[in-house]
C-alpha cells in the first residue's frame, strides 16, 4: 500500500465524514468501499479528489501552489455555478446582518442541519437548489423583520 492511504484518512478526518459518507465517496469514485481494495491509481484518484473537496471546503491548502498565496476566495472561484450562488446568499445575508459568521465552518454546518451532508462541497444538484432557496427564504424573511 502506499502513502496515499495515510493522506485519505487524514482528508477524511480534516472533512468530518462519517465513516458512511466515506464509503459512499469511495464507492461513487471507485466501486470499491474499502481503500485497502484499491490499486494505487485509483487511491491517487480518491487522494486528489478528497484533497480538491478539503481545498474547497476551506480545510485544508493546496498541496501543489502553482500560485503562491491562493487565498479561500480563489479556491471557492473553482466551486460549481451552484456553490457559487450559495456563497453569494451566504454573504449577503451577513451584509444584510442576519449571519455573523460567513466561515466555511460556519456555512457547512448550516449546510449540515439543512440539507444532512456534512459539508456544500458534497452537496448534489439538488440539494445545492434546495440550499440556495432556503437561503433566499431567509433573505426575504429577514428584510420583513427590518
Amino acid at each position: 500500500m502506499s502513502n496515499h492511504t495515510a493522506a485519505i484518512h487524514v482528508l477524511k478526518s480534516k472533512l468530518q465524514l462519517t465513516d458512511d459518507d466515506y464509503r459512499a465517496l469511495l464507492k461513487n469514485l471507485t466501486q470499491k468501499t474499502s481503500s485497502k481494495d484499491l490499486t494505487d491509481k485509483e487511491r491517487q484518484a480518491v487522494r486528489d479528489h478528497m484533497q480538491n473537496l478539503a481545498e474547497r471546503s476551506g480545510v485544508a491548502t493546496p498541496l501543489r501552489r502553482r500560485s503562491p498565496g491562493r487565498t479561500f476566495a480563489q479556491a471557492k472561484a473553482a466551486a460549481s455555478p451552484r456553490e457559487r450562488k450559495v456563497w453569494a446568499l451566504w454573504h449577503q445575508l451577513h451584509r444584510d446582518g442576519l449571519v455573523h459568521d460567513t466561515s466555511p465552518k460556519a456555512l457547512n454546518a448550516w449546510v449540515a442541519r439543512t440539507v444532512h451532508v456534512s459539508a456544500l462541497a458534497f452537496a448534489n444538484a439538488a440539494q445545492l437548489d434546495t440550499l440556495i432557496e432556503a437561503l433566499k427564504a431567509w433573505q426575504l424573511r429577514g428584510g420583513e423583520h427590518g
